[in-house]
């Protein structure tokens, strides 16, 4: 998930958007492209552990160039930081804005 790994990838019909973090933080989104792999389920959210996230659980998402700071719609925050010297901004963006088509009023980028 660093820069030497794709930021989106699709595996088995399931559009993933990941990047790692400092120390052994992670976020990540996931969307099924078809039926079959959960479309109707909706965008799944995890920061650092399963604990933090779940489905359709993101109200609004800044990504800036030091990371990411997600609301939960349950109110909570999740913070998440680039590791130093990442340069996958552009792919970031395209990624995420793939997940959240049709919502993309979510997202907010400042980078």
């Amino acid at each position: 998930m660093s820069n030497q790994h794709d930021v989106v990838t699709v595996e088995s019909d399931v559009l993933i958007v990941a990047v790692e973090g400092w120390g052994d933080g992670y976020i990540l989104w996931q969307r099924g492209l078809t039926e079959e792999a959960g479309f109707g389920n909706g965008i799944y959210f995890e920061c650092d552990n399963q604990f933090i996230g779940g489905f359709n659980c993101v109200k609004e998402c800044l990504v800036t160039n030091d990371g990411i700071h997600v609301v939960l719609t349950n109110g909570e925050l999740a913070h998440f930081y680039f590791i130093k010297g990442f340069n996958k901004f552009k792919e970031l963006k395209s990624g995420l804005l793939q997940i959240y088509q049709g919502s993309e009023y979510i997202l907010e980028f400042h980078f």
